[in-house]
């Protein structure tokens, strides 16, 4: 009988996550109420720069969660796991700090958007390659 292992990297990274993501939701809630606009951006630059900042960060920390997940729930080595998910953490915050700038093309962003990258693709390979394994 097979037995799976507890997510429980990627729960403690879900928890980092979802307090980041809950402090950028207050940043735009905050600037709606000074700002008197309930929906959209209106005419706000700040207000769709911080729009953006929550919206990018939320629409890449789920997916990577969920197979991070996945990716410990199938066997993987512990410490590979854990890379990948400081890898992501550092990555989310460092775009989050890149886009709150008043210059949103620096350093911050683009370091932020690599190490993304490379901690997603390194996920998805090994996700595949994983899966394979367990077919047979």
């Amino acid at each position: 009988m097979q037995t799976v292992a507890l997510p429980v990297v990627s729960a403690i990274t879900a928890g980092v996550l979802i307090v980041g993501q809950m402090g950028l939701m207050l940043t735009v809630a905050g600037a709606r109420f000074r700002g008197r606009q309930s929906l959209g951006d209106g005419v706000d630059p700040k207000l769709l720069q911080l729009v953006r900042r929550h919206g990018n960060y939320a629409e890449n920390a789920a997916i990577f969660v969920a197979s991070l997940a996945l990716l410990e729930m199938l066997g993987a080595v512990r410490p590979f796991v854990i890379g990948l998910a400081a890898l992501f953490i550092v990555g989310r915050a460092l775009h989050a700090i890149g886009l709150s700038l008043p210059k949103t093309t620096n350093l911050w962003r683009i370091v932020g958007v690599i190490a993304t990258a490379t901690a997603g693709f390194a996920l998805g390979v090994r996700l595949v390659m994983l899966g394979i394994g367990h077919l047979g």
